[in-house]
């Protein structure tokens, strides 16, 4: 099957496309209930040493000025060395905190043909990167356990990753959207205490770029 779009009216009688996959024999068109969605996809994804200070942004995703940004999936995961508990938190901001040693990953297209990406992912090292200014309230709170990076004599488990968003167990629903350079998605330490001694985190965030 090939990719086509299919030309319907709105209630303006104005023209507009919907995707929809297209058999090669008889050139019938199928809705798409498929991963390929044929919307411009993108991933970031990075394995890095945070600053270690409680309360401080530890990576983020800022809007497009030219894009829509809607986040589809994020994953986090870690070590350290000693086994620890720690408490996330993920908001909307208005602008980011002062300070960080930024680190911006290289984005993924998952369909080499997308335009290039337009939303910028970074993660922070070395120095404190301060909470940025929230939108509104915070969107969730997890806390997610960090095992050793070498197996201890007692009381180790596997190290593991968790789906943060959408949240585990959750229904399918809307996206994080974010529209215009001054919105920002942030994935927070918010501990009482720092993190995990040799706290080690890794992560992906995936999302999609349109003209809404």
């Amino acid at each position: 099957m090939a990719f086509t779009a299919v030309v319907a009216r709105d209630g303006n009688n104005a023209s507009q496309s919907m995707a929809a996959w297209q058999d090669l024999v008889n050139s019938a068109n199928y809705p798409i209930v498929s991963l390929d969605t044929a919307q411009s996809t993108y991933r970031a994804a990075a394995s890095f040493t945070p600053q270690a200070t409680a309360a401080v942004t530890l990576f983020s995703i800022q809007g497009s000025a030219t894009r829509t940004i809607r986040i589809k999936r994020i994953m986090l995961g870690g070590v350290a060395t000693a086994l620890s508990d720690t408490l996330f938190c993920m908001r909307k901001t208005s602008a980011l905190g002062a300070g960080g040693t930024t680190v911006s990953p290289t984005i993924a297209e998952l369909d080499s043909s997308s335009a290039a990406a337009t939303a910028l992912v970074s993660h922070y090292t070395a120095t404190l990167k301060a909470a940025g200014t929230d939108i509104d309230g915070p969107l969730s709170f997890w806390r997610q356990f960090q095992a050793t990076v070498t197996t201890p004599a007692t009381a180790y488990t596997h190290p593991h990753s968790a789906m943060v968003f959408p949240e585990g167990g959750s229904p399918v629903g809307q996206s994080i959207v974010l529209r215009g350079t001054g919105q920002y998605l942030e994935v927070q330490n918010a501990n009482a205490g720092n993190l995990a001694a040799g706290s080690v985190l890794d992560y992906f965030i995936e999302w999609v770029e349109d003209a809404s």
